[in-house]
């Protein structure tokens, strides 16, 4: 199984390097920040919730324009400097935190680093569509994920300690990680000379909505936003839910997100092998069931190892989800537009993740006397994106739903 991530063009390893520490910056800050407006700002969750559902426009609206440019000027150059810009966002709320400037500049701030994190995926997923062949992409997008995940295991781990200490220096510490991996990507990485002529004409607003009459891709994105809209519900308002109502600790929090980012570490290989000869639809399927009954479950969970179970059985339907997600936008366009193409679905993609806490947020407000309520709605969620991956899947030609090399 490990031998499916073992001969990759050496840059798909430098890109999961450079990938790898960002995630390990960003996920230092982001499962604590919601905490820091509730507890130290004294925020609403609906409050908190408006606040992501701004986000959500920030991180959404730049990733058509993202994937054009990296059409144009190249992944490594879109890819390199959006790290460096972001570096002094995460700079600039540390010194905001340190100096107590209030919700309104470091929530400024923190837009602005939504903005730059978000230019960074619609290139870098662009970049494995040139890099690897068709029957590759599957493993190369489970291999970012790996690395991605990563991340996740030890950046919440080490924010969950450093937070007790100081949230400034918990930002400042991401914006060395980011300036690393930013100089990784413009001083190691080399982009990929296409054969093909690309389209470089200005960028026009139309163009993503001429990208988007595609159906089929359209359609994709759309049942997408909705699975990430419940997806994204275990970043802040799980993390804002169990400290609240289950008495978990920073540290337990921290604990909880490393045993995600680590079964991703760890199993990513065994589950890419597991459902290799699936369907992609039939793969996106069975992770939307799995986290409608997660989610749905996790309302009976009255102790930290029920939290630990919670997340063991959730973390099995994301190595599931993602890769195939975006293999199927990779499938569907043509070698001289991946990054526009990436673009249009990181706008769905980022979309559901960013509004993902603004929903959360004002289902737990709305369901204050009995917040189980809440996860209800999410897992349902969940179920009708599955039953319309369903429908998708009956629509996509065998070629396009699979991550094997066509028969001929």
């Amino acid at each position: 199984m490990v031998r499916q991530f073992i001969g990759f063009d050496k840059r798909i390893y430098l890109l999961g390097f450079g990938w790898l520490v960002t995630s390990i910056g960003f996920a230092m800050v982001i499962p604590f920040l919601s905490i820091y407006f509730h507890t130290e700002l004294g925020m609403s969750m609906s409050a908190i919730g408006l606040f992501f559902g701004v986000t959500a426009v920030l991180r959404a609206v730049p990733q058509p324009m993202a994937g054009w440019l990296s059409d144009r000027f190249g992944r490594v150059r879109i890819m390199g400097w959006s790290q460096v810009l972001r570096s002094f966002t995460f700079a600039g709320v540390a010194y905001a935190m340190a100096q107590n400037a209030g919700f309104w500049v470091i929530g400024s701030i923190i837009g602005l680093n939504y903005i730059f994190g978000a230019v960074l995926h619609p290139a870098a997923n662009a970049m494995v569509a040139d890099i690897v062949a068709k029957e590759e992409r599957i493993p190369a997008y489970a291999f970012l994920r790996i690395t991605g995940n990563l991340g996740w295991a030890i950046g919440p781990a080490m924010g969950g300690f450093i937070a007790h200490v100081s949230y400034a220096r918990l930002f400042f510490i991401s914006a060395l990680l980011a300036v690393f991996s930013g100089l990784v990507f413009l001083v190691l990485l080399k982009d990929v000379k296409s054969e093909k002529p690309v389209d470089v004409h200005a960028f026009k607003i139309k163009d993503i909505f001429n990208l988007s009459k595609d159906p089929l891709l359209f359609r994709h994105c759309l049942i997408s936003l909705l699975l990430f809209l419940a997806v994204a519900q275990f970043i802040a308002p799980f993390s804002v839910y169990v400290t609240d109502n289950l008495n978990i600790t920073k540290s337990q929090l921290g604990g909880i997100y490393f045993i995600n980012g680590f079964m991703v570490v760890v199993l990513q290989f065994f589950m890419s092998a597991l459902f290799r000869n699936w369907k992609l639809t039939n793969q996106l399927i069975l992770g939307a069931i799995n986290y409608a009954i997660v989610y749905f479950c996790l309302v009976f969970a009255g102790s930290y190892s029920h939290l630990i179970i919670f997340m063991v059985v959730m973390t099995l339907g994301e190595m599931i989800v993602s890769p195939p997600s975006v293999t199927i936008v990779a499938n569907l366009s043509p070698p001289t537009a991946y990054g526009r193409y990436m673009g249009v679905f990181g706008l769905f993609q980022m979309a559901g993740w960013s509004l993902g806490p603004t929903v959360g947020g004002i289902l737990l407000d709305l369901f204050d006397h009995n917040p189980s309520h809440s996860w209800f709605v999410i897992s349902g969620m969940a179920l009708i994106a599955a039953a319309l991956f369903y429908n998708l899947g009956r629509k996509l030609s065998p070629d396009v739903n699979s991550g094997l090399k066509a028969q001929v």
